[in-house]
């Protein structure tokens, strides 16, 4: 079935009490409003896109830089290796899980709203856990299940409000939303470890947890679609079950997600095994961090201007798989390491910046958020999973202790599903596109 005939049996939202004063509540009877071009791409869109920014920046950047907290909680024997995880795992996991009950409260209330609720529960989770750093199944409640309830909340909205503003920039538009991540995620690793020194992890948690207030709050006022495309959010489209392009995304989705955490959980246990100090394996977690945020903003706009949003992520994930397969697997010194970090780091963000753009050149653009959320369902067991997994293969090796002989096996298994994900893009391009050198 084609694209477009999905898009008439996609159930839109109707406002309950139409309001003009309301950007959110402006579609016409039928849910549906014309969207002329010069509505695209216009300067009212760069707050939105700037307050997605500023929500990533906390948000995933306290995700990503979950590995500190992995670190000094491991050098405190609260649990292992894999168990701590599985801590930062749950975070990162219930937002793809509850993507779709997401959408439905944005059908009810509308971006802004559940972005503030969203904010709230995340800034929450972060200050209690700063309680919880002596139990375990305290962490999992504060850190991993509040936590995530507040990430859940503001992703969707923080993903895809920017690109009902952008059509032309939507590349670009996306990469500066998702680049936040990268940019927070390196000035939180770097100032965590310092934080921690001068103030111990408890008080360093409630430190986070109010600056996660001070920022997201103020920014989910900003988060609010443009007139006429105001919460065209679909519900579970049926049809789409048909569709093969929708098949290979939803599965790019289920593997590719299992790799990519295990770079940011497991780096700075690997560099501190070495016998390199936390505060260098803090700074190379960060370069990691800058680089994925290079890589979000360049890949983004690399498909706007030169490759497409298909090829590009077939070159964001190739760049993930040879990095962690013939760079990590044998860094013991400083300058591979760096190396590695900065390779992999550049890869890694363009995969999040690059897929709803992928699925906006697929799918209809009116189609975007309701089609995400039922693709990031899949996401779910790749961030539950997918590092507590590279967890277990480093403890059956011997452990932390190990050396690099005992980590070589979790970074062939991240590689290697990376490629599976590199030819399921693959066959996306094809069916799209048999041109070898056609813009994708």
């Amino acid at each position: 079935m084609s694209s477009n005939s999905m898009t008439t049996e996609a159930i839109r939202i109707e406002p309950k009490s139409p309001n003009p004063k309301d950007p959110e509540a402006s579609l016409n009877a039928t849910g549906k409003s014309p969207a002329p071009a010069k509505d695209w791409d216009t300067k009212e869109g760069w707050p939105v896109v700037l307050a997605g920014c500023a929500v990533f920046f906390v948000n995933l950047g306290l995700i990503y830089s979950y590995g500190i907290v992995q670190l000094h909680l491991e050098k405190a024997r609260l649990a292992s290796v894999s168990t701590l995880s599985f801590i930062g795992s749950l975070s990162a996991a219930i937002a793809p899980l509850a993507a779709i009950i997401v959408a439905r409260i944005i059908r009810a209330v509308g971006y802004r709203a559940t972005a503030f609720m969203g904010a709230v529960l995340l800034g929450l989770g972060e200050f209690t856990a700063g309680w919880a750093t002596r139990s375990v199944p305290a962490m999992f409640i504060t850190q991993g299940a509040l936590f995530g309830a507040g990430s859940a909340l503001v992703f969707l909205p923080s993903a895809t409000v920017p690109s009902l503003w952008f059509k032309r920039r939507r590349g670009l538009a996306t990469g500066i939303v998702y680049g936040g991540a990268g940019i927070g995620s390196a000035i939180i690793a770097v100032s965590l470890e310092k934080l921690i020194e001068k103030t111990g992890l408890e008080t360093a948690l409630k430190i986070l947890g109010g600056a996660a207030w001070a920022i997201c709050l103020p920014a989910a006022y900003f988060l609010k679609a443009p007139s006429g495309r105001g919460r065209t959010v679909s519900t579970i489209q049926w049809t789409l079950l048909r569709n093969s392009k929708f098949h290979l995304l939803l599965f790019l989705g289920l593997i590719a997600t299992f790799p990519l955490f295990v770079p940011p959980f497991l780096l700075p246990l690997y560099i501190t095994s070495l016998g390199i100090s936390s505060t260098v394996a803090a700074g190379i977690l960060a370069g990691w961090n800058l680089a994925s945020a290079l890589g979000r903003i360049a890949m983004g706009f690399g498909a706007d201007a030169f490759l497409g949003p298909v090829n590009s992520m077939i070159v964001s994930l190739t760049v993930i798989g040879l990095s962690t397969m013939a760079i990590w697997p044998f860094a013991n010194s400083l300058g591979l390491l760096i190396f590695f970090a900065v390779a992999n780091g550049v890869g890694s963000g363009g995969f999040f910046s690059l897929m709803p753009v992928v699925v906006g050149a697929v799918f209809p653009d009116g189609d975007l958020p309701g089609i995400m959320a039922m693709l990031s369902t899949s996401w779910v067991f790749g961030y539950f999973l997918g590092s507590p997994i590279a967890g277990y293969i480093l403890e059956a090796r011997g452990g932390t202790e190990g050396g690099l002989a005992a980590y070589q096996p979790a970074f062939f298994y991240a590689g290697s599903l990376t490629f599976v994900s590199v030819g399921l893009v693959l066959s996306v391009r094809v069916m799209m596109e048999q041109r070898v050198f056609a813009r994708v």
